[in-house]
């Protein structure tokens, strides 16, 4: 589609919302994926002023469920999954006002009352998008965002990907996590760049046909573009894409394989979750990182032990944003208050001459896990609710294709083997936080 078809649908459905008695401040849920009409219902929610709110389908309803207890939902748009003709419960509370098919489609839109509890939840003013995320004490909160943050973001993103008239912008993941959010659909919208996505995981099956005459940028994991790689490697052949890792951890040595498959070094990305695009990294040695319009990376001093040559990195902007809800000081991504500025001490790097040179690690145990926050501190105080565990001691590290994960080390009472710590994690943890491995160490 071109771009103008796109917002002349997004018009089209923005009368639609009105019609069905959407107006401006009310939140509307979208799950539905990786298609068209998650773009065109976007802009639509924009037209109208209304607040979107993209959910992640890939777990069913039960992430949808969990944001209608948490936020006042007036409107939630679902893509049928055979069973559209049975009424959807939602949570106690909830009126039902009206259900209707959207025009043209097979989307679902139920307009809703949301619990008297839940319209007194204070939203931002200026409020134009909501995303969950995982915050480093495991409560789920949601990142408000304006639409001057997400116009900053979209104009970072398309300086630090070069984006332009000729370039197709090409992702396969969920664009309802926030870091590809950011980088794919903001980067969109700031540039002339040609958006290409698909509803699957399998990249290769999104990559335009003949990339050689085009500019094609992919935003894609580094397990996903590692595995396109050794397949090229194994067909005799090499693509001409220009990959970019919405990771700040990937080790450097990830690079050569990549480089020798797309011909072009690839660029890591540094965001945070609550402000978007941060810093990029050429993965390349002695290359320094460059940090995005209105945010300053600096030296400072170790709050704590680092390994050696670590130095901490300061970042700042101006763009600080409000979470639901807020944040509590002194908890990463929490606002300091004695500061107008958004106040970030978690990264740690190497200095050379060109400036930053490399990430290492952090000094407040938070971590990136399937592109989702975790604070090891969490896991460690979950793992000793165990009636046996006397300690226990969560450490970070990588698959050989980069992927961060989480092994633990623990000491236990009696002499018998604890056959149910792997089932005490599942229990007590969300899935991309259960460690990978567990070693019981001798008292």
């Amino acid at each position: 589609m071109s771009r103008r078809g796109v917002l002349t649908r997004a018009d089209k459905r923005a009368r639609e919302l009105e019609a069905a008695g959407i107006h401006a401040g009310d939140v509307v849920a979208l799950s539905m994926g990786n298609v068209v009409e998650y773009v065109v219902l976007l802009l639509a929610a924009s037209r109208i002023d209304a607040i979107a709110m993209p959910v992640d389908p890939a777990n069913g309803d039960r992430t949808l469920l969990a944001a209608a207890a948490r936020l006042p939902l007036r409107a939630v748009v679902r893509r049928p999954r055979g069973l559209e003709s049975d009424p959807f419960a939602y949570p106690d509370g909830y009126g039902a006002v009206s259900r209707k098919r959207l025009s043209g489609s097979l989307l679902t839109l139920d307009v809703l009352h949301p619990p008297p509890a839940l319209r007194q939840v204070a939203l931002p003013r200026d409020t134009e998008l909501l995303l969950e995320a995982q915050g480093s004490d495991g409560l789920v909160r949601d990142i408000a965002r304006t639409g001057r943050q997400l116009q900053a973001i979209g104009s970072s993103t398309t300086t630090m990907l070069e984006l332009h008239g000729g370039t197709r912008l090409v992702c396969a993941q969920p664009l309802t996590a926030t870091r590809f959010f950011d980088l794919v659909i903001l980067g969109w919208l700031a540039s002339d760049a040609q958006l290409v996505m698909g509803d699957s995981p399998m990249l290769e099956n999104v990559i335009p046909a003949h990339p050689s005459t085009d500019d094609v940028v992919v935003v894609d994991s580094i397990r996903v573009l590692l595995e396109l790689a050794r397949s090229m490697k194994a067909a005799g052949q090499t693509l001409p894409l220009r990959t970019i890792l919405p990771q700040a951890t990937v080790p450097a040595g990830s690079a050569k394989p990549l480089t020798n498959a797309f011909r072009h070094t690839p660029k890591q990305m540094l965001l945070f979750e609550e402000l978007g695009v941060l810093a990029v990294r050429a993965m390349e040695r002695g290359e320094s990182f460059h940090a995005a319009p209105g945010c300053e990376l600096e030296a400072g001093t170790p709050a704590g032990p680092v390994q050696a040559s670590g130095v901490e990195v300061l970042a700042r902007t101006s763009h600080a944003a409000s979470t639901t809800p807020p944040t509590p000081p002194g908890l990463p991504g929490g606002i300091v208050e004695a500061r107008p500025q958004f106040h970030h001490t978690g990264y740690l790097g190497k200095f050379g001459r060109r400036g930053l040179q490399d990430v290492i690690g952090r000094t407040d145990s938070l971590v990136n896990l399937e592109g989702r926050r975790a604070c090891l501190d969490t896991i460690r105080s979950a793992m000793l609710t165990h009636r046996r565990i006397t300690w226990a001691e969560p450490l970070l590290d990588h698959t050989a294709d980069g992927d961060p994960i989480v092994r633990l080390r623990y000491r236990a009472t009696g002499e018998t083997a604890l056959d149910d710590v792997e089932e005490h994690a599942v229990g007590m943890l969300p899935p991309f936080m259960v460690p990978r491995s567990f070693e019981r160490l001798a008292d």
